[in-house]
């Protein structure tokens, strides 16, 4: 369902983005944080909760609109850190819930995008053909595909320093995506669960599943909102006043169409208000569990499969501590088919409201008040739709990639002309032939990524670098393209005032990125033709910035305007859990964290 297995090169290439903005604030400390002394655990749970693409704007906002038990309740009576940004580029899923509890960023993690290139390879940032999903498909596939594994995660998590501290401390990951539930929880987790139709795991994990998720999948819980309409959670607001209108341009799943019934525009959830959840089927079968996991009734179901683990794992339950996390994913593939001014998102945000307040409330009685810790953020934000951005005067295109890899093509074609070699080299040299048959210069666009193709380069008979210079000269004079960089512009320095460089910099790993890395214009999107929706990636506030909430004892309620960043939240579970810190752990707790 969620889960990315196999990739073709336009999926790889879609799935990342670029947009931009200039950052408010200094994004990372010059200096890694020391490791607390190990202490005694201040929590029985610590809870992290990722609520994919929310964006850090969102929850001041719409505060006036939400419950008191839910968002309002940790943002009074917790820190509500309203200046948090990633200080990394490639804002993406895997990276961000890579670094969360590592404290790192993909620079020292290695998880630099959802997916990349790689030994001459697509390769998927938490999955590998080596692992087998559990329980296997009741349809075998034709090829083998990728399975969830950490095993590309180059860093300790505390989920891996709390196993290594307390053995019999229990580690859950759970979300609909399978790289929301592997990553932040490390290399030995009790489990880590996500959804396919069904909750699953994989090999990596276990030969099969916990009996009390075999119980929640046979109850087929996840059919309970099959032909439930999506309609408005607050039918006493005006959604157009919060938000924008429902019916906006540029809307929807799939690609600009006339047809009624198609079901590339979210899974003929049609694009107003109200949205049907059937996935177009008479039954629940794939299309519907994609259709659920497109509504705010995904974090529903994911919401019920918490609170199942937490019983029958007994979370929190004894003086050794445990950690629980989990991803909810809705928000991000309705952000992605609506946009982040629709009335789609605001109404699944009050929606996520509920659900947290629910989970409190469910932590306050199965755990205790005072208890748990609670950690909310996002993995990035989203860029708005093009078609907004134009309503609101800005410089807004939809960019297809292709364009960009024709203009590298043309470019370098004509700087290194082809040699082709004779087969009386000896006597007759070589021979510059325009027209001769050649590799293309580009293996591989994986945004924000351009791999270079080595067969191309040595056929020019020049330095790699050089190459990638002239690609990225090319692309430099492209009239949608912001920045670029090259492998050696990102081995330098920069000064701290060029925030965006700096950002691109920590996204960039020696063994995994590509030979150049490119920036799109600000509020620019790739986008294949007609393709509708929005997406994220890029080195920008309206991607960087995401909500950072700690709830716990000790800590005092109200808002903050310390600069900070989602990796703080290694250093602050690591200390309520009294742990050192992961290896590569380098943010350090707020200094206004335990003030008020």
């Amino acid at each position: 369902m969620m889960r990315t297995t196999t990739r073709s090169l336009p999926q790889i290439v879609l799935a990342s983005l670029l947009g931009l903005v200039l950052p408010l604030v200094p994004q990372r400390p010059l200096a890694a944080a020391e490791p607390p002394p190990a202490d005694s655990p201040q929590v029985k749970l610590a809870v992290l909760l990722v609520f994919d693409q929310v964006r850090g704007d969102f929850l001041q906002k719409w505060k006036p609109l939400f419950g008191k038990g839910g968002f309002v309740r940790l943002q009074t009576e917790g820190a509500d850190f309203v200046n948090c940004h990633y200080p990394f580029g490639t804002t993406t899923t895997g990276p961000g819930h890579a670094s969360i509890l590592s404290g790192t960023c993909p620079d020292r993690h290695g998880i630099i995008n959802n997916g990349w290139y790689e030994k001459g390879e697509s390769v998927y940032c938490a999955g590998a053909k080596r692992y087998n999903l559990v329980p296997a498909p009741a349809t075998k596939p034709t090829t083998a595909r990728d399975a969830g594994t950490p095993d590309r995660l180059l860093a300790e998590t505390v989920a891996d320093v709390l196993k290594a501290t307390h053995p019999h401390a229990k580690v859950f990951g759970l979300s609909l995506k399978d790289r929301s539930a592997i990553l932040p929880t490390g290399k030995r987790p009790d489990g880590a669960y996500w959804f396919t139709g069904q909750f699953v795991t994989s090999s990596y994990y276990a030969d099969r599943l916990h009996p009390w998720v075999e119980e929640f999948n046979t109850a087929k819980i996840a059919d309970r909102w099959f032909n439930k309409e999506w309609t408005k959670f607050r039918p006493d607001l005006d959604y157009e006043k919060w938000s924008g209108p429902d019916d906006v341009p540029g809307e929807g799943r799939g690609v600009q169409v006339t047809t009624a019934n198609d079901l590339t525009r979210g899974w003929a959830q049609g694009r107003t208000f109200p949205h049907s959840n059937t996935g177009g089927r008479s039954k629940p079968s794939k299309e519907y569990y994609e259709s659920l996991a497109n509504s705010p009734f995904g974090n529903d179901l994911l919401l019920e499969f918490t609170k199942a683990c937490i019983v029958a794992e007994k979370l929190g339950a004894d003086d050794v501590p445990d950690l629980l996390v989990v991803s909810f994913s809705s928000n991000d593939l309705v952000g992605h088919t609506w946009g982040p001014d629709s009335q789609e998102v605001l109404d699944t945000t009050l929606r996520s409201d509920a659900v947290v307040a629910e989970l409190l409330a469910f932590l306050d009685e199965k755990v205790g008040a005072g208890h748990y810790l609670v950690g909310v953020t996002a993995d990035h934000g989203i860029c708005p739709l093009v078609e907004v951005s134009r309503t609101k005067g800005r410089d807004a295109k939809r960019v297809d990639p292709r364009t960009l890899q024709a203009a590298v093509e043309e470019h370098l074609t004509r700087r290194f002309p082809p040699l082709i070699h004779s087969a009386l080299a000896g006597l007759a040299g070589a021979v510059t032939l325009e027209a001769a048959k050649r590799p293309n210069w580009v293996q591989a666009v994986s945004l924000p990524w351009l791999y270079l193709n080595p067969k191309a380069v040595a056929a020019a008979g020049v330095n790699p670098a050089e190459v990638a210079q002239a690609a990225a000269d090319a692309l430099t004079a492209h009239p949608d393209v912001g920045r670029v960089f090259t492998r050696s512009d990102l081995t330098g320095q920069f000064p701290q005032s060029d925030v965006i460089a700096r950002r691109v910099q920590r996204s960039y790993h020696p063994e995994r990125s590509g030979d150049v890395y490119v920036v799109l214009k600000e509020w620019y999107l790739p986008s294949k033709p007609l393709e509708t929706g929005t997406t994220h990636g890029a080195p920008y506030d309206y991607d960087t910035h995401v909500p950072l909430l700690v709830f716990g004892p000790g800590i005092p309620g109200g808002p903050r305007e310390e600069a900070t960043t989602p990796q703080a939240l290694a250093a602050i579970f690591a200390k309520w859990l009294g742990l050192r810190l992961p290896n590569k752990a380098e943010f350090p707790l707020p200094a206004t964290l335990l003030k008020k």
